[in-house]
């Protein structure tokens, strides 16, 4: 079992639609103030397209979270 920690960035974009970006592992302790110019960075640039075509244009909220995984013994025999 390992337990890694993620962080999810959300934004809407052009086209008023929810899109995220999830950083695996995230570095711990997260810095709020590092994680916000990150993600207005990504806007600045506008080097991120979304699937409906529309540019990155607000900044919505982000996350810290942990996920449990744990590897299944599905060998055949």
């Amino acid at each position: 079992m390992a337990i890694t920690k993620r962080l999810r960035m959300r934004f809407k974009d052009s086209n008023d639609v929810i899109v995220s970006f999830t950083v695996t592992p995230a570095h711990t302790p997260v810095d709020e103030n590092n994680v916000l110019e990150q993600m207005q960075r990504i806007i600045n640039t506008g080097a991120f397209y979304t699937y409906t075509g529309g540019n990155i244009v607000e900044i919505l909220d982000a996350t810290l979270y942990s996920v449990e995984e744990t590897e299944l013994d599905i060998e055949e025999e």
